[in-house]
């Protein structure tokens, strides 16, 4: 339509012949926006900025409030197969044309100015340049005739040797990655530092970290980060082409840099007529509003789909199951997730890659079974997808209504083989009518099946270039039909789907509702751990959200990310770290964690309701100044800051720094704020008041430490203050100390976190750490601050208390970390003591801490049957199942421990590690299952451990008898014991109201061992 129009225009357009003739300005008083042509040359200005254009050189300059940003720009063009350059620059005829534009998104009273270069070489350059008054951007394309049409493949409107901002202290360059399988990075501009330097990626093709080669992929900006000024340049649309920036590295310090270029690229386009992509190019005095305005002027040209529900929050199945996530398993965390996740808001429950459904049924009835299931508890079900790729099993499958097979649909490259990608799956040719049927059958099973959310992965894969079926069509525009199609086909099903795309490029943004900002958040990068590089490209993003699209995808909350195991599974303050980069990243929720086994101190960060506002209220937090991340290796911004929805400012504290405290002051006015006025602080995770602050605050955090202050006009700043520590110098005692002065026990209540004990060489288990209060002392909440080498150190622990006679059990545990916080049903005791009965290497802990908090209260131990000696076994596999009958002496199951283990030798089980509960007949024989949980495989100790499950069970009947049932039904029996899961367990009666029973055929019958004196090592607790 729009170039319709302006074809049109062209009729009543004045044209300049090279020559001296003055023509009369295009004025607009108000918005001083005026175009003229004297001796040869061009100039416009628009009250921001002046172009202007040397018809003689074929050459120009992008002028902003006095200061040349670019110098002797031309544009470009590359034919494939021609390593040349045909430039504007080159031999050639040249001449200027403008005229009004109509009104259109970008603005009123604009105008059009064409620069035309017929080069004596053949091909006509047209660069067009499209003026607004008093807009700090203009937009620019390029037009090539091409007479011989041949084919081009690169087309660059602008190209010049420098760029600059002028006056500068601290000049950096932003780029952006090709998709986010790769990095924003921040650099000095004389210094670009390393990258991947990723694009599309093959089979075989291995990641190098390298010199930045300088190449940014969708936009880019040159700016102080001192000053705040900067310039940004990128695409305005991505519609034919892809679209990059070629920055070049400064001679010196915040120098001009040597290159700056945009262009088009990818694949080839042939005809008399070749049109680039549309182009933008901004000045601002704050950089980050210039990075705002870019996405909002993307947005004019082609919408972002728009989300009229609240921000997605829910659970994922992906990290806590990875392909353990089979409906058993996941109806039960259906039922958790419906039961003590949705009254705070969460609703949606979303199926991940490794999800299976039912395998009993069809696949297609597994899938609408489960989606069926999800809705009857009231929560919303979604779905994933990787729509472009094909997988090896499928090359010879029939695709349903064509007479194609998916083989015939792999895109080819120009030997006519299939393209294999980096994940070795095929890379589809979207252009082929049968794979765009593949795509919408796809699609609409989904919507059939009812699912109310669609994870797209992988979608990079529809972008690769090839020999195409349509040979018309490149990878981009390949890539746009199929997002087409999914787009289209869920906006017909009558009900709002939201479409969230995982691994995918920036642009073009048309077609969902959110976007992943970053890879995984399991998958680090050159010494980055994946939460902080997670949150600096959240943060390198912000202005992504509520402009390109509705929503940025921060990736999932995990608190503890049990699936990576022992050794790298997430400490309490990676955790919390993570809590803040999620909530503070923009418009997503999802738990990715298996939450039965979460302990009170983790879940509190998925049930903090302020916390859960920060994340629903759908803004992306910005840095108050860049770091340079990513290309130099330094760490994420430590400071960010969004808007509440309250007239409330949120400030997220982080400190990446795993050594060391960091003390970290923020100025008001840097928050937008009265610099004069006094605002009231509070923190977010202890709802504790900081006071009153007037021009900047000051926060110190511990090492990998986090908060949130929220910052208020209004109110006192006080409530909530922090409890005493009541073992701060209290007297220690401990079972051993390490030879080398200064790891006393001492350490260990003295309030420094630079301090620590540590057991003596070569005391690696059942170590203990007493501290001595001196007198009856109520308490209900200890801390215990871990020091960690390359792994924390204490697998098996025990809180215990002296109840006068003897040390009596609080918890037990499976791992502590470096800030465990155990919350229990207060006692009133002389003395507590930590036993590290089993460590992997000799225990250190920099603090024990003891409270008594107001309200507080948890989970103690009621029943025990751990002090017997035990055995351990593991068969569990296929139909073999172990039950532990029990009584319960209180109401309430808020946890359990169960004594287990993993036997593995060389393989790992083919299924979850399964823990039922079930109430029984009269028989003792299972009845109704009233709570399951599983773990996958990796995530178990190979020593028999106490392995804490979380039911939060409530109003049940201690009248009843109860089982705990231990299974793992798809699991292989070999005849081994090697390769299973295993469990503790006792003959010698440890138990009284109970006993073990075992099923050989998969639960059906059960039989009492070793005269029903057998029982398995388990813990049960209350909250009574």
């Amino acid at each position: 339509m729009r170039k319709s129009v302006w074809t049109r225009l062209i009729v009543v357009m004045v044209t300049i012949v090279l020559g001296g003739t003055l023509i009369p300005q295009v004025n607009h008083a108000k918005a001083k926006l005026s175009v003229e042509q004297k001796n040869g040359k061009v100039e416009a200005a628009n009250g921001c900025y002046t172009i202007t254009y040397d018809l003689a050189k074929g050459l120009g300059s992008f002028v902003w409030g006095g200061r040349t940003i670019v110098q002797d720009f031309g544009s470009d063009i590359k034919f494939a197969g021609d390593d040349a350059r045909y430039r504007s620059s080159d031999p050639a005829k040249r001449t200027a044309e403008w005229s009004k534009l109509p009104r259109d998104g970008y603005g009123s009273d604009g105008v059009k100015l064409s620069i035309r270069s017929v080069l004596d070489s053949g091909p006509t350059l047209t660069l067009n340049l499209y003026l607004y008054p008093d807009k700090a951007y203009f937009l620019s394309d390029m037009n090539v005739a091409n007479p011989a049409g041949k084919a081009v493949e690169i087309v660059e409107p602008v190209a010049a040797s420098n760029l600059d901002i002028g006056a500068g202290a601290d000049k950096r360059i932003l780029t952006t990655p090709y998709t986010n399988n790769f990095d924003f990075g921040v650099a000095p501009v004389n210094d670009f530092g390393s990258s991947q330097n990723g694009a599309d990626r093959y089979e075989g093709e291995q990641l190098k970290w390298e010199p930045f080669n300088g190449i940014s992929h969708w936009v880019s900006a040159m700016f102080d980060n001192a000053g705040k000024q900067g310039f940004v340049a990128g695409a305005a649309t991505v519609k034919n082409w892809k679209s990059s920036q070629k920055l070049g590295q400064a001679a010196q310090a915040n120098g001009p840099l040597t290159a700056f270029g945009v262009y088009n690229w990818g694949g080839s386009q042939s005809g008399p007529t070749i049109a680039s992509d549309r182009f933008f190019f901004g000045f601002y005095d704050d950089y980050q509003a210039g990075l705002e305005e870019y996405g909002k002027v993307y947005n004019i040209g082609e919408p972002h789909l728009e989300w009229k529900g609240d921000v997605p929050m829910g659970y994922n199945t992906y990290y806590s199951h990875y392909g353990y996530a089979t409906a058993e398993a996941m109806y039960a965390m259906v039922d958790y997730v419906a039961e003590n996740l949705k009254p705070l808001g969460y609703e949606y429950f979303n199926q991940d890659g490794g999800f299976w459904p039912d395998t009993s049924l069809p696949f297609d009835e597994g899938m609408q079974t489960f989606a069926d299931y999800v809705h009857s508890k009231g929560l919303k079900v979604g779905g994933y997808q990787t729509p472009f790729t094909i997988y090896d099993s499928w090359l010879d499958e029939a695709i349903p209504g064509t007479d194609a097979t998916y083989r015939d649909i792999c895109l080819k490259d120009e030997n006519g083989k299939p393209v294999r990608t980096y994940l070795g799956t095929y890379a589809m040719d979207i252009s082929n009518p049968a794979a765009q049927t593949a795509i919408r059958t796809a699609i609409k099973k989904y919507v059939d099946w009812g699912f109310d959310y669609l994870k797209l992965d992988f979608i990079d894969m529809g972008m690769y270039e090839g020999r195409h079926y349509d040979p018309s069509v490149n990878g981009v525009q390949a890539y746009r039909i199929g997002m087409g199609i999914i787009r289209d086909t869920v906006l017909a099903a009558g009900r709002p789907i939201y479409i969230n795309e995982s691994i995918a490029p920036l642009l073009p943004a048309a077609f969902a509702h959110g976007r992943r900002a970053a890879c995984d958040t399991s998958l680090g990068v050159n010494g980055y751990a994946g939460i902080e590089r997670q949150a600096f490209n959240d943060l390198a993003s912000w202005w992504t959200n509520g402009t390109l699209y509705d929503y940025n995808d921060p990736d999932m909350i995990m608190p503890e990310n049990f699936a990576q195991g022992f050794w790298y599974k997430y400490s309490q303050s990676e955790g919390k770290l993570l809590a803040t980069t999620v909530a503070m990243g923009g418009g997503h929720w999802l738990i990715g964690d298996n939450v039965p086994f979460l302990s009170e101190d983790r879940m509190s960060l998925l049930q903090n309701e302020e916390l859960l506002d920060i994340a629903a209220n759908g803004r992306a937090a910005k840095p108050v100044a860049m770091t340079s991340f990513y290309h130099k290796g330094e760490h994420a911004p430590s400071v960010a800051y969004k808007a509440g929805d309250r007239g409330e400012t949120y400030v997220s504290l982080s400190n990446w720094d795993a050594k060391n405290e960091a003390t970290i002051s923020v100025k008001l006015t840097d928050l937008g704020l009265n610099g004069s006025a006094n605002y009231a602080l509070t923190e977010v995770y202890s709802g504790r008041g900081l006071g009153k602050a007037k021009g900047q605050f000051a926060y110190t955090l511990p090492p990998s430490g986090t908060a949130i202050i929220k910052v208020t006009n209004g109110g006192s700043g006080n409530g909530g203050d922090a409890p005493a520590n009541l073992a701060l110098g209290k007297p220690v005692n401990v079972s051993s100390v390490w030879a080398d002065p200064g790891y006393e026990g001492a350490k260990l209540t003295d309030g420094e976190l630079s301090t620590r004990w540590s057991a003596a060489d070569k005391h690696q288990n059942d170590e203990w750490a007493e501290i001595d209060f001196g007198k009856p002392t109520t308490v209900n909440q200890v801390v215990v601050k871990e020091y960690k080498g390359d792994y924390f150190q204490i697998a098996n622990y025990a809180l215990q208390y002296w109840d006068g006679e003897r040390y009596a059990d609080i918890t037990k545990g499976f791992t502590v970390g470096d800030n465990k916080t155990i919350d229990f049903n207060a006692v009133t005791t002389s003395k507590i003591r930590l036993l590290m009965k089993t460590n992997y290497f000799i225990p250190s802990i920099k603090e024990i801490e003891a409270y008594n908090v107001n309200g507080g209260g948890g989970p103690r131990i009621v029943q025990d049957d751990s002090s017997a000696e035990y055995g351990n076994y593991s068969d569990i596999r296929a139909g073999v199942q172990r039950m532990q009958v029990f009584k319960l002496t209180k109401s309430d199951l808020p946890k359990l421990d169960v004594y287990i283990y993993e036997s593995y030798v060389n393989a790992v089980p083919a299924d979850a590690y399964y823990f039922d509960i079930v109430t029984l007949d009269e028989n003792d024989d299972p009845q109704d299952k009233i709570f399951s949980a599983s773990l996958p495989a990796y995530n178990i100790p190979g020593s028999v451990s106490p392995y804490s499950i979380y039911p939060r069970l409530k109003n049940l009947d201690t009248t009843k008898n109860y089982g705990l049932i231990l299974k793992s039904p798809k699991s292989a029996d070999t005849g081994s014991t090697d390769n299973n899961y295993g469990f503790a367990y006792s003959d010698s009666d440890p138990y009284a109201d109970g006993y073990e029973k075992l099923s050989l055929d998969g639960g059906k019958t059960w039989t009492a061992e070793n005269g029903g004196k057998r029982d398995l090592i388990f813990t049960v607790y209350s909250n009574g």
